[in-house]
């Protein structure tokens, strides 16, 4: 015991000391590769997308929360299936298993966001060919568990290729969770995309990555057939509101057109997910969500409507698990997300 809570602190200490160097790098200009804050599975989708405290086997958790990674993975492997924006398509790889003799658990996954074939053209729009863009992540992840702590840390190569210019460089998540011995409650938090960018061309600033910092519970009250998920997400950036001045604004007293003022109140709400797990049966589940930040940047093109909400199911069948998630963005429109997870384990 004493050796595992040694192997814990050692791994603690070294990710504070990555995150630290981090949070030292400039945070000014616009993020890039914001494929990696998109839900790793059809579950996540399905409840509000930045939940990282869900419980399940799919080892495509770790991509949301590395801490994750507890012996739930054991010899596990999942696909994810998500037709994003347009014609592009978002897949997620995963395989989790436990490491034998020690409470460690590892993961390795594959991101890869694909936007097709663009056609490319001279300075007159006349067509000279075609070329292909993608953005891709490679992940590997490890989780330890001593009672009812579980750390985990990943490091992911992460890239992105339009034509012949490349973005690529390195990043890491570390995150901790505490789950109850006797109640289903799990309290935990996660620090997302430290790390850095280079590019293979000049002219324009190499973007940084989508720094995000959540915390949150997922919790069963005893008597209800319902688990509920709380997510504060986006802890490093407070003002989270984009008020474009050309359709946010009033005016003052000379007549004078100003932007629109923002409570601190709406603000803080633009940081909250919130999803719920009905718990229809021990195979089947039914999913909701809701995301406030979603809700309020899409609301002024349908109105009000379902923007930011999501559901979905997740069934079991044998030693297969299959998650549908759709989240909606305005009516008649929204992403679809289909995961499959399997037990590899022979007789289980």
């Amino acid at each position: 015991m004493r050796q595992i809570g040694t192997r814990l602190v050692f791994l603690l200490v070294f990710l504070l000391l990555i995150s630290g160097e981090s949070f030292a790098q400039t945070t000014g200009g616009k993020s890039g590769l914001n494929f990696l804050q998109l839900p790793s599975q059809a579950k996540s989708t399905a409840l509000g997308s930045n939940h990282m405290t869900i419980s399940g086997n799919d080892p495509a958790l770790f991509l949301q929360n590395p801490a994750l990674l507890d012996s739930s993975k054991q010899d596990q492997v999942s696909l994810n299936l998500m037709p994003y924006l347009a014609d592009t398509k978002f897949l997620n790889l995963a395989y989790g298993n436990k490491i034998k003799s020690t409470s460690g658990t590892w993961a390795v996954g594959l991101q890869y966001l694909n936007y097709g074939t663009i056609t490319e053209t001279d300075a007159s729009g006349n067509v000279v060919g075609e070329f292909r863009a993608a953005d891709y992540g490679l992940s590997a992840g490890y989780g330890q568990t001593v009672g009812a702590f579980t750390l985990g840390g990943s490091v992911k190569f992460v890239g992105s290729s339009i034509e012949s210019y490349h973005v690529y460089g390195m990043s890491f998540d570390w995150g901790g969770v505490f789950k109850h011995p006797n109640q289903d409650l799990t309290i935990g938090f996660v620090v997302k995309n430290l790390g850095f960018l280079k590019q293979n061309f000049t002219g324009a600033n190499t973007p940084i990555l989508p720094l995000d910092l959540r915390t949150g519970i997922t919790f069963k009250p005893k008597y209800m057939p319902i688990r509920f998920s709380g997510t504060i997400h986006h802890l490093n950036r407070f003002d989270m509101v984009y008020n474009d001045p050309s359709l946010f604004f009033t005016y003052d007293i000379n007549g004078t057109r100003i932007p629109r003022k923002v409570g601190v109140a709406e603000k803080l709400a633009r940081h909250l997910s919130i999803g719920a797990e009905l718990l229809l049966d021990k195979n089947f589940k039914i999913l909701l969500g809701y995301d406030h930040l979603k809700r309020q940047e899409l609301r002024l093109y349908n109105a009000g409507g379902l923007a930011g909400f999501s559901f979905g199911a997740w069934l079991r069948v044998k030693q297969f698990e299959i998650s549908y998630g759709r989240a909606q963005y305005t009516p008649g429109f929204g992403s679809s997300s289909l995961s499959i997870a399997m037990n590899l384990k022979k007789g289980d």
